[in-house]
């Protein structure tokens, strides 16, 4: 890819002799337009990887003006005050500068194509170190089947993960982008399979390891996705590939960081990421001044919101969390869960009740937001150290929707991304009446699956309108419904193989709790009308 190896060095070049202990600010200039960057629409591969490229023609998504890089003159000419070029975005057309001096600012100002600036850090930057450079893996091959996905069932049941995952489909062939805080430990987690982490890449000025020091938000929410292990966890797109970007700043909360967000982003889709999942949000830092407020909510005013929402027309499907919020004073969704065309996730526990703390909408334009739920609160998930926690976020309902939603566009790969993002809309529970809670309510991949799949024959025993299944780590009995609507019209009896009947339950949510029952063999006589079905468990 001619952009990458063309401007990437360059960009390293500035940040080379930079990296000292001194009091440093960094700005974000507005440009008044691109320049006159020496790329075609016309010429997508001197600029767009073949997979990127080719995303879009699967899509009928045209290489347009947005896609063109800056003008390398415009860079130049800014490196010439004496400022440092710390990262740039060729969609919404800013660069951020770090200088040390009133006098390489107003020479900044001053250059022609400059419109605007504001200050998004200031502080002291780390010193170098010998660190890791990005990383690309090499190939680890392991195999892993589906025999029981362990603690993590609830949380794939939920969103009837498990069905669309016994139809076949585990997210092979598609690749998503985390962008996070960092992956402690990673490469090294029991859990994964390490050939499908393709690349870890930093983006912010951080200059310690991600893979070996400070954050492992980014590894809990990864194990969200790729977990492979049978009887223990299993997550919802456990043979999708990954590229995990360290965008956030430990130290510190400046809204440089959205600038990081919008490299990585901008990156993904060059190399033709399908899925990108990001945890991150953003209103206040530790300047108030810089602060965001809900006015800005628009999905348009913000950079970093219309960042995300251009992704879209470049045919990725981004999912962001909505935040955690929604106890606290702000208690509104955060930056960019605004942008229009993306999934902002909320969360619910395993019962599909709201999570307290998953933070609400509506937009200030009065939109929908959040978008879908998934489980959040409890949610089991893989730690730094490697061992499985329960944890709770959107950080962690959000993966976990992206990664059943990868799967599903595995399914239905002639759809392009606006077509899924409509597609897991209308599977909510809420769709006809959402609210500013939980949005469209919780997705059904499944249904989504069916609904893409009408008029193809059904897979062997997938065909009947329920589906009962057991998780013996949480002691709950689920049943799952092709018709949402029937679950208040029904009735579920438990049976002993003697026939005597132990437990009815009317009105069902979806999971029942059977710790009280003993180990052995049940029957299930699930009545809907004047129609029955009959099932047979085990519960050990």
């Amino acid at each position: 890819m001619k952009l990458i190896s063309f401007f990437l060095p360059f960009v390293l070049l500035f940040f080379a002799d930079s990296l000292q202990s001194q009091e440093t600010k960094m700005y974000r200039l507005y440009l008044k337009d691109k320049g006159n960057p020496s790329f075609s629409p016309a010429k997508p591969d001197d600029f767009l990887s073949l997979k990127s490229i080719e995303r879009r023609k699967r899509q009928n998504l045209s290489v347009d003006d947005f896609d063109l890089p800056l003008d390398i003159a415009y860079l130049e000419a800014i490196t010439e005050t004496g400022a440092t070029i710390r990262t740039f975005s060729k969609w919404v057309e800013t660069v951020v500068v770090q200088l040390t001096d009133s006098e390489t600012l107003s020479r900044v100002e001053n250059l022609p194509f400059i419109d605007s600036l504001c200050c998004v850090w200031e502080g002291t930057l780390p010193e170098r170190t010998d660190i890791r450079p990005d990383i690309r893996f090499d190939s680890d091959v392991r195999q892993n089947t589906i025999n029981s996905y362990g603690v993590g069932f609830t949380q794939v049941a939920l969103n009837n993960g498990h069905l669309l995952h016994d139809a076949g489909f585990r997210g092979k062939g598609m690749t998503i982008a985390v962008l996070d805080g960092g992956f402690l430990h990673a490469d090294e987690i029991e859990y994964f399979n390490r050939e499908q982490i393709k690349e870890v890449k930093t983006f912010s000025h951080e200059v310690n390891d991600a893979l070996r020091d400070g954050s492992d938000h980014g590894t809990r929410v990864l194990s969200c996705m790729l977990s492979d292990k049978s009887g223990e966890l299993i997550g919802t797109a456990p043979e999708a590939d990954y590229y995990l970007f360290r965008t956030e700043v430990v130290n510190g909360e400046y809204p440089v960081e959205e600038d990081y967000w919008i490299a990585a982003l901008e990156y993904a889709d060059s190399i033709g990421v399908d899925v990108v999942t990001s945890s991150l949000g953003y209103f206040e830092f530790d300047d108030s001044e810089m602060n965001h407020n809900q006015g800005q909510l628009d999905g348009r005013t913000a950079s970093i919101s219309r960042a995300a929402d251009r992704a879209a027309s470049r045919g990725l499907l981004l999912f962001n969390s909505a935040g955690n919020e929604g106890a606290n004073s702000w208690k509104k969704i955060n930056f960019p869960a605004d942008a229009e065309h993306i999934i902002t996730v909320g969360s619910v526990d395993g019962d599909s009740v709201r999570s307290s703390f998953s933070s609400l909408g509506l937009t200030a334009d009065n939109r929908i937001k959040p978008d879908l739920m998934a489980m959040g609160s409890q949610a089991c998930v893989v730690d730094g150290s490697g061992q499985i926690i329960q944890s709770n976020g959107t950080s962690y309902s959000t993966p976990i929707l992206a990664g059943l939603a990868a799967c599903l566009w595995e399914a239905s790969s002639d759809l392009n991304s606006y077509a899924m993002l409509d597609l897991l809309r209308e599977t909510g529970n809420h769709f006809q009446n959402p609210d500013s809670l939980t949005g469209y309510g919780i997705a059904d991949v499944y249904k989504a699956y069916l609904q893409q799949r009408t008029g193809i024959q059904p897979i062997a025993g997938l065909t009947d309108p329920i589906y009962i299944s057991i998780n013996p780590f949480d002691n709950r009995l689920y049943v799952n419904l092709a018709d949402s609507e029937q679950y208040n019209r029904c009735v579920l009896n438990i049976y002993t193989t003697l026939g005597n009947r132990i437990l009815t339950v009317s009105n069902l949510s979806g999971s029942i709790d059977i710790s009280s029952l003993p180990k052995g063999v049940y029957i299930v006589c699930l009545r809907i009308g004047d129609k029955q079905w009959v099932r047979k468990f085990v519960k050990n």
